[in-house]
Formats: C-alpha cells, structure tokens, sequence
C-alpha cells in the first residue's frame, strides 16, 4: 500500500512508478511478511514530509555497499565484480 494513493497491490500485482513519483510504502497490519522485488533503472532520491531530498541511492552507491559488505564477511570487494558486466 503506498499511502498517497488509494489502490492496494495485492499478491501477483505489478506495479510501475514513473519518474519522480514520491510515495510511502507500508504494510498493512496483520501481514506477517512482504516479498517485493524492486527493478530500479535510475537513482532513489529519499524525501522527507516537505519534499526536501535527505539521500540518494544509484547504481554505484549500491556497488560500495556490496565491496564493504563482501569485504567484511571475508569474501573481498572484488567478489562484487562478477554481478558487474
């Protein structure tokens, strides 16, 4: 459920945010657990209530994590390297 908007996605459902669509995911109560794949093509800009941009996520901020977190569980960050074409 995005709170912006009326409409629920339920099991099976696909659904496409154009660019610069601001939204706020939630999980209704009583829903023990939600599997979603998210396909992101483009940067993540997080928002607070006003609008303002706190962060940002892209393709490259992702990689980063990966290499601290591969290092860090002793695979090294070049472990990152074969989901790179």
């Amino acid at each position: 459920k995005y709170l912006e908007h009326s409409w629920e996605a339920s099991e099976g459902s696909y659904v496409f945010e154009p660019p610069g669509e601001i939204h706020t995911l939630v999980v209704p109560e009583g829903v023990d657990e939600m599997i979603t794949l998210f396909h992101v093509t483009g940067s993540l800009l997080y928002c607070d209530p006003d609008g303002n941009v706190t962060g940002a996520e892209d393709v490259f901020t992702k990689l980063e994590l990966a290499k601290k977190h591969y290092a860090k569980v002793g695979l090294g960050e070049d472990f990152v390297q074969q989901f790179v074409r």
